[in-house]
């Protein structure tokens, strides 16, 4: 859709992620017009100074960089962004000279990497230990925990903040789950209700995850979402419970 459908569309989500607490928008220049709609909802709720704003730029020579960054700033109306993230890293050998430089002039608050290729892991730890991020963004739910045993500590020992994509395992999760209730003890345990507060929570419990982003563009799945953050989060010992019970399911 166009920025003016797509802003129609999904206008009411933006007030209820403030609304509910939340606070952290990920998007990037290869989401479609995400960028554009995502800064006319900014400019028309008035909200972007209680938004943590975040993007991407991609890995290519310097002037493209610039370049993809001056309309990234254009698109998402704002001087400023909190997070400017190297996307999808796949050199070993990465820097963020470039973004630090950003950084340093106040065009970024913080600097990140991410992934969502476990073929690329082995660059993107080579990275993440050696250029010591402030941000990780990676990849990982009760479908997919490759990232659990390297990438996750990793990112602690670096000092960076994590933030976890495809929380959902790309819709995994849900098609695994489709037909069947959530188990009692999760309400009585762990006070997730619906399977989305139950995935999410199994992330937010991880000592090493600061913030998991699932997309949506309806205002009752935002709601649910946010529910996920409030009540108990599950220690280790529940989380491998909710490892082995998805485990049964498969």
């Amino acid at each position: 859709p166009d920025a003016g459908q797509g802003c129609k569309a999904i206008q009411p989500v933006l007030p209820a992620l403030v609304a509910g607490g939340g606070k952290l928008i990920d998007t990037a220049p290869s989401y479609g017009t995400a960028e554009t709609v995502l800064g006319a909802l900014l400019k028309d709720t008035g909200l972007r100074d209680r938004i943590f704003l975040a993007t991407k730029v991609a890995v290519r020579n310097r002037a493209e960089s610039i370049a993809e960054m001056r309309r990234s700033l254009e698109r998402l109306q704002t001087p400023r962004l909190d997070l400017m993230q190297l996307h999808n890293v796949r050199d070993a050998k990465q820097d963020l000279a470039l973004l630090r430089e950003w950084k340093a002039e106040g065009i970024c608050r913080y600097t990140g990497i991410t992934s969502s290729f476990e073929r690329d892991y082995p660059a993107v730890a080579a990275t993440l230990e050696r250029e010591k991020p402030d941000f990780f963004q990676i990849n990982y739910s009760l479908a997919d925990r490759e990232a659990e045993q390297r990438l996750l500590p990793l990112a602690r020992d670096a000092g960076a903040a994590v933030v976890i994509n495809l929380p959902f395992g790309r819709g995994k999760l849900f098609r695994l789950v489709r037909g069947k209730t959530v188990p009692e003890w999760a309400a009585a345990e762990l006070d997730a209700r619906t399977w989305g507060q139950f995935f999410l929570k199994f992330l937010l419990g991880h000592p090493a995850v600061t913030a998991v982003i699932p997309g949506t563009d309806k205002v009752e799945y935002m709601e649910d979402n946010l529910e996920a953050a409030r009540g108990r989060l599950p220690d280790a010992a529940m989380r491998r419970k909710m490892v082995a019970y998805i485990e049964s399911l498969g």
